[in-house]
């Protein structure tokens, strides 16, 4: 393997950092709000939703999605090799989960939506099939992530994307570890 040219690292450092911008904390100062004190306290799209409403939801949820698919973007844009551009979208999840700039980040769902799409549109219509399939018998948008993430890895195995987009399958298992609260939650209430 070749060493990492430092356009590469530039590159990586920006989706890490990217992927640090919180859009609940962004939307919840323009409202004078803190989304990470109040509600759950996760800075995420669903807990802005819960506490501002669908439009906050909506809002927080795009940029979070435009944050992962930009890293992706910019990777192609930057003529990187895919498995380094799976690794921008997987840096920006990582960010999300774990800010640069330290505090509590989010549970990276939405990142990680952004982040995949723009990687493979093809392999994220698994994504969408596993999840709607598993939503018809689960009834719990939670539950559903694992029968995503599983259809969307057979996507990108059918599509023959696999090998490359490793880093981003460890940023999905990362986003399932992040919910394993959730999945026990509910879980509970089934």
């Amino acid at each position: 393997m070749n060493a990492i040219s430092p356009e590469a690292v530039l590159y990586l450092a920006f989706c890490w950092a990217a992927g640090s911008i919180l859009w609940a904390r962004v939307l919840g100062r323009v409202l004078g709000t803190d989304p990470s004190s109040e509600g759950s306290g996760n800075p995420g799209a669903r807990n802005a939703g819960r506490l501002l409403g669908a439009p906050a939801f909506f809002t927080v949820f795009t940029g979070d999605a435009l944050k992962g698919a930009a890293a992706v973007l910019a990777g192609r844009y930057l003529v990187q090799p895919e498995w380094l551009i799976a690794a921008g979208g997987a840096l920006a999840v990582f960010g999300h989960i774990f800010p640069l700039y330290g505090g509590k980040g989010g549970k990276g769902v939405s990142a990680f939506v952004g982040a995949a799409l723009a990687f493979s549109p093809t392999a994220f219509a698994g994504f969408a099939v596993g999840t709607a399939a598993a939503l018809l018998p689960l009834g719990s948008a939670t539950l559903t992530m694992p029968g995503g993430f599983a259809a969307w890895t057979a996507a990108l195995w059918f599509s023959g994307m696999l090998p490359a987009s490793w880093p981003l399958l460890l940023a999905a298992g990362l986003v399932l570890v992040r919910h394993r609260e959730d999945f026990r939650a509910a879980i509970r209430r089934d």
